[in-house]
């Protein structure tokens, strides 16, 4: 079994669902993934705090599900990602991607357009922040690459990259600033002016 698998991705992100689709929430550790469907979860359900699959269906929709690692679950990490994409593969479970939200912290709430490009490369980020997939395919000291291994790696990796640049095609991204004391219905009421959720 590889890191992501071909049905999917693995994303440091949070989400939150907001009138059936989902809103994905990009930043470096410090940024507030986890603050923002904090402040959001009176009004938006919290999806994930930490780690989010993205998936894309047969009829080419992507879907989000939690993709937290729960400790003393009693399962091990191979069973976890199997039942991950089981539910990101589940109609019912996964939520349809409605837009990404860079974050950023700043004194009121406000966003700006994100173009693709700078999507894909806050996805890439998302994505590589994850540890096994970071780690996938690194060759231990000492030892040589086998040419097929290698060979997986590479294809696992631009794989990753293929789907980070469709979600950045087909959807929405924007910056956010926001504060943490921001009011949560202040917040909703902005990120709903964007148009992307019902």
């Amino acid at each position: 079994m590889t890191a992501a698998g071909p049905s999917g991705l693995f994303l440091h992100a949070s989400a939150a669902a907001v009138g059936g689709r989902a809103a994905l929430f990009l930043g470096h550790s410090t940024s507030g993934k986890s603050t923002i469907v904090r402040l959001l979860e009176p009004l938006w359900p919290k999806l994930a705090d930490d780690s989010v699959h993205a998936a894309r269906g047969a009829d080419g929709v992507w879907r989000v599900v939690d993709g937290g690692f729960r400790l003393g679950s009693g399962r091990g990490v191979a069973d976890w990602m199997e039942e991950v994409r089981r539910r990101a593969a589940d109609g019912a479970a996964a939520v349809p991607l409605g837009a990404c939200f860079r974050l950023h912290k700043a004194a009121e709430v406000r966003v700006e357009p994100l173009e693709p490009v700078e999507l894909a490369r806050h996805l890439m980020d998302a994505a590589m922040e994850i540890d096994l997939q970071r780690k996938f395919g690194r060759i231990a000291r000492g030892t040589k690459p086998e040419p097929d291994s290698q060979e997986q790696v590479v294809a696992m990796r631009r794989h990753w990259f293929a789907q980070v640049a469709q979600i950045a095609r087909i959807c929405p991204g924007w910056h956010l600033f926001f504060t943490r004391d921001a009011d949560p219905a202040q917040l909703a009421s902005v990120l709903e002016k964007t148009g992307h959720f019902s």
